[in-house]
């Protein structure tokens, strides 16, 4: 993939990924009576979402990365945006509230059941297409 193909996505996926918290972050505020949100919480924001994109296509959208696979692919993006998306949410103030000891665990098992997820559907699912896909392959080509 190219370097214009690359920018590409990584305005997508920061485009994507900042509207999405955007639209998040005003409906953890309205609900929990917060009227102001500040400027500096925005930009810590869009940091964490350039990061984000840019770890993903990085890990996702490379040749190099991803002709190891997917799990491959995730792992390198776990290792590259975790530590920063925690970095980010402690700069942010996230989590450093009473009872921020219950907010981290749910953070963290949230991070590994997702991780989780995504193992299992590659392992399960995605393998035994691949096998089908295999097969028909195969069988198409004894047509000819």
């Amino acid at each position: 993939m190219g370097i214009k193909a690359i920018l590409k996505n990584l305005r997508d996926g920061v485009a994507f990924a900042y509207s999405w918290l955007i639209i998040c972050v005003l409906a953890v505020s309205l609900i929990n009576g917060q009227s102001t949100i500040t400027v500096s919480f925005l930009l810590k924001l869009l940091i964490l979402c350039i990061w984000g994109a840019l770890s993903f296509c990085l890990c996702f959208r490379t040749r190099a990365v991803s002709r190891r696979g997917f799990i491959f692919s995730l792992t390198c993006f776990y290792i590259l945006f975790i530590p920063a998306e925690i970095f980010m949410f402690y700069m942010m103030g996230i989590f450093q509230e009473n009872g921020s000891t219950i907010l981290w665990i749910i953070f963290f098992t949230i991070i590994v059941l997702m991780y989780l997820i995504s193992l299992l559907i590659d392992m399960l699912i995605m393998k035994r297409k691949a096998v089908d896909y295999t097969e028909k392959l195969n069988a198409y080509k004894d047509s000819l």
